[in-house]
């Protein structure tokens, strides 16, 4: 159980970070930190994700094989959420067509080497702290996470029921 609570804790720092990164591109590109949002809370899930499975392999592979999941794992990840908001819940949050080495306007390469990038500064960087910080917190989030876990599920399931699938659409 110590090991689902500490996944989920990374999940949701990483989460919130991924939302914090998006809302200052989206200030520095177009002037405005708020950008929409799938869940009501201040989560951006395809960070959290990326980052578990980048914590839970960093100690398991070769460093040469670790930095090819670095580079494939988050374009999967943003790859996988474009193609389900579009084809599920007829969203779309981003758009690569209009850049080059795309595919299908999901993912681009360009995006994809940033994040390689902040990939590697979370990995070699960030999640040391994050750890310690972690390690330091632990007895308090066992209390905190039974809460938080059904807070983060409650959100999922009231955004379902905001943004219905396309197929139960009347």
């Amino acid at each position: 159980m110590e090991w689902l609570r500490g996944i989920f804790f990374y999940f949701l720092v990483y989460s919130f970070l991924g939302w914090i990164i998006e809302g200052l591109f989206n200030f520095f590109t177009k002037g405005s930190f708020i950008k929409p949002n799938f869940l009501f809370l201040p989560l951006k899930p395809m960070y959290g994700f990326a980052a578990v499975w980048l914590i839970v392999l960093k100690n398991c592979l070769p460093l040469w094989l670790f930095l090819i999941f670095a580079f494939v794992i988050p374009s999967f990840i943003e790859y996988l959420t474009a193609y389900t908001l579009s084809h599920l819940f007829d969203l779309k949050y981003w758009d690569y067509s209009h850049c080059p080495h795309q595919l299908s306007g999901y993912i681009c390469l360009r995006f994809s080497v940033y994040w390689f990038f902040l990939c590697l500064a979370l990995i070699y960087v960030f999640h040391p702290y994050i750890f310690i910080f972690y390690t330091a917190f632990s007895p308090i989030w066992s209390s905190i996470f039974p809460i938080s876990f059904f807070l983060v599920l409650a959100d999922f399931l009231l955004t379902l029921k905001q943004h219905p699938l396309v197929f139960m659409r009347s």
